[in-house]
């Protein structure tokens, strides 16, 4: 890019001078263009088309050096030239051009040693001039013809020698946009497979720490340090769970499912969720919502996300006995429309130091720069909360008063019309109660076995699959009220068992779930369309399971 600017600045008063104004006007829109392209075949169609233009040749080819060959890539002429043909560099012009790094000025084609004749016959080529493509290590050529009897001019020589000089920069600057999407390409997918390769592990733990919490209850020493270990895992998941977000919101691959809810009761309710972590912080909530509803068409599942990273976020940085404010307010658009909802959390934690406040959203960024890292966290949770609040089509925000002052984030998202009433019978039924026939298809012992336990102590019959051909016989055999299904299953994956399944009308009152390390949102949308009725990633939070499992009474009733 810096190279582009410098040809179009250091040469702007010679070419005031030398060129004609619409030569000039010419190039400096090319150097624009070809500043913005992010493809090969988008230098080529800019380039084949300037250098005619800029020659008044009658026609103009641009060559690609492909090993020892010259590639005629396209081409822009009155008559057919040589488009999409190959010649040994060593038995064409372009190739001498390359070969020799210099531009090869033919006055007679006939009269010059180093054109192959018999190529040339049957076009009507009579003159040409070639300049190759970056002096020092070439990477093509591009040439300009003429059907009558031409010696280039020294401006017409210069112009394609700037033009090839941009160009150059331009596939350096395409090659090196490729390589960083390539890259980013595998990284993702490293991402995606490392939070697999980690969920695996982590589920049984959770698991195992989930059955004896049931078993063992949350009092004395032993009590005290399952619920240590479930907090930890719930850290590391959540770790793993912003990896993954941030990849997948940087490259637009999340998509909301938007419902019209009460923000007041997401917000008590994401309060509750967070209940043992504000007691364990020995921190004081202080409430302020409105006793009406406040409607806002949200994505549940991501406002609960974007509440509970400002809340995690503020009980990291407060201290012992500190006050955190949550604050709700509807604010009245004008004429009955624009009306938002502020939604604030401030606390009387370490605050913010300034110089960190305008790069506080960017992915990575750290207001924990302590040696000690006690705080722990990747610096990605407040770039997802950012992400998320702009997909909903709100905005957030950051203040600080400094050091020791404590911190409040504030989110505003656009709300809809009042609503007195809402028909929710189904979400205040009380769900049967009763003994479920389960079956878990899993390749993985540990997490089989566990999940099994934990089911077996809220009363289900349990049985287990160890990959997906033996899953469908189970399935058909004993056909199960709830399929829990792995997506990386051995033989048959559990895509294909949902689908399978999905054509049996045996099923059609049974819930599939996929429970599975792979947590994209392509993943997520694979599995619904597959015939899931839902997609849950490990390590799973049981009430999390048995609310979609109780969900099969409500649509079953």
């Amino acid at each position: 890019m810096k190279n582009i600017l410098d040809i179009s600045i250091s040469q702007e008063q010679n070419l005031h001078q030398s060129y004609s104004i619409s030569s000039y006007n010419r190039l400096l829109l090319v150097v624009k263009d070809l500043a913005c392209v992010r493809t090969i075949e988008e230098i080529i169609e800019i380039v084949r088309l300037a250098a005619r233009d800029l020659t008044n040749a009658d026609g103009v080819t641009f060559v690609l050096r492909d090993g020892e060959c010259c590639h005629y890539v396209d081409e822009n002429a009155i008559g057919p030239l040589w488009k999409g043909m190959r010649f040994p560099l060593k038995s064409c012009i372009s190739g001498w051009a390359m070969l020799n790094k210099q531009a090869a000025v033919i006055e007679d084609i006939y009269q010059d040693a180093r054109i192959p004749i018999n190529a040339y016959k049957v076009t009507f080529v009579k003159s040409l001039v070639m300049v190759p493509i970056r002096i020092a290590d070439p990477l093509g050529a591009i040439g300009a013809y003429w059907s009558r009897t031409h010696l280039a001019t020294s401006e017409e020589i210069e112009l394609l020698e700037i033009l090839t000089d941009t160009t150059a920069v331009a596939i350096a600057n395409v090659q090196l946009f490729q390589k960083l999407t390539n890259q980013n390409a595998l990284k993702d997918k490293f991402i995606a497979m490392l939070a697999h390769e980690l969920r695996n592990p982590v589920a049984p733990i959770s698991n195992g720490v989930q059955l004896l919490k049931l078993k063992l209850g949350e009092t004395g020493a032993v009590g005290e340090t399952v619920l240590m270990m479930q907090h930890q895992i719930k850290h590391l998941s959540k770790l793993i769970d912003e990896l993954l977000d941030v990849s997948s919101i940087t490259y637009g691959k999340i998509s909301l499912n938007l419902e019209k809810v009460n923000l007041v009761e997401l917000v008590r309710q994401s309060l509750n969720d967070h209940a043992q972590a504000i007691k364990r912080s020995n921190l004081n909530v202080v409430e302020d919502l409105p006793n009406t509803p406040v409607w806002a068409y949200v994505d549940p599942t991501r406002f609960f996300q974007i509440f509970g990273n400002l809340l995690d976020n503020a009980l990291k940085f407060s201290k012992p006995d500190g006050t955190i404010w949550v604050d709700l307010l509807y604010i009245p658009g004008e004429n009955g429309s624009g009306s938002l909802a502020a939604l604030s959390v401030r606390d009387s934690g370490i605050g913010i130091e300034p110089t960190i406040l305008p790069e506080l959203f960017e992915p990575f960024t750290q207001a924990d720069r302590s040696l000690d890292r006690s705080r722990g966290g990747l610096g990605l949770g407040l770039s997802v909360v950012k992400s998320l609040v702009e997909l909903h089509g709100g905005n957030v925000e950051a203040s600080s008063r400094g050091i020791n002052l404590g911190a409040e984030f504030k989110v505003t998202l656009p709300v809809c019309e009042e609503i007195t009433t809402l028909d929710n019978d189904l979400e205040t039924m009380e769900a049967a109660k009763k003994s479920l026939k389960i079956l878990v298809i899993e390749d993985n012992d540990d997490s089989a076995t566990t999940l099994k336990a934990v089911l077996e102590h809220f009363g289900h019959e349990v049985s287990i699959a160890k990959n997906g051909i033996s899953g469908v016989e189970t399935a058909r055999e004993l056909e199960p009220h709830v399929i829990i299904c792995d997506i990386g299953l051995p033989e048959m994956d559990g895509f294909a068992v949902a689908q399978e399944l999905s054509k049996d009308s045996k099923f059609t009152r049974s819930i599939l779930i996929a429970l599975t390390g792979y947590g994209g949102q392509e993943d997520k949308e694979l599995a619904l369309k597959s015939g899931f009725k839902c997609h849950l990633t490990k390590p799973v939070d049981f009430e999390i399971l048995t609310a979609e499992i109780d969900r099969y009474f409500l649509v079953s009733a």
